[in-house]
């Protein structure tokens, strides 16, 4: 197993991760509502998977998360939650595209640093996210994870 610098970055970055989207999680399960209307103002699925969209994100968050967080299946959970940041990317993107004046819901009302409407800070946040997600998925877990294997050779 890799003893390197990025080995060592893995976990800061796996848990910073896996926190965002348990809390992303949970405040779109806090207000459903809010998390609905945030969907359906992106004006990208039809009303039917929106609703669907609305109900499955959460959860999809929350197990990638907590697989980040405890290490467990730790490239799968970054790799899916890369193209999942990869979506809301091209959603936020396709807003600005449009000139649609948009809240983005991700974090309720806590949107730090990006406040107010879509906007290229919610490309710039997202992009880091998936920059972190793509770190994780290519070093592995680092240390403290469940599914820490030592490698042959």
């Amino acid at each position: 197993m890799g003893k390197g610098l990025p080995h060592l970055f893995a976990l800061p970055v796996r848990l910073i991760l896996g926190g965002l989207f348990l809390f992303a999680a949970y405040v779109k399960l806090g207000d459903p509502q809010q998390f609905a209307f945030s969907v359906h103002a992106f004006k990208i699925l039809p009303e039917h998977l929106s609703i669907l969209a609305t109900f499955v994100i959460p959860w999809v968050e929350i197990v990638l998360g907590a697989c980040l967080v405890l290490g467990c299946w730790t490239r799968a959970a970054a790799t899916l939650l890369s193209l999942l940041i990869a979506g809301f990317l091209g959603g936020i993107i396709s807003v600005i595209a449009r000139k649609m004046d948009v809240t983005c819901g991700c974090f309720g009302k806590f949107e730090i640093p990006c406040t107010g409407p879509i906007g290229f800070c919610h490309v710039a946040r997202n992009a880091v996210l998936l920059a972190g997600a793509m770190f994780i998925a290519v070093v592995g877990p680092g240390p403290a994870a469940f599914d820490r294997h030592p490698q042959a050779g």
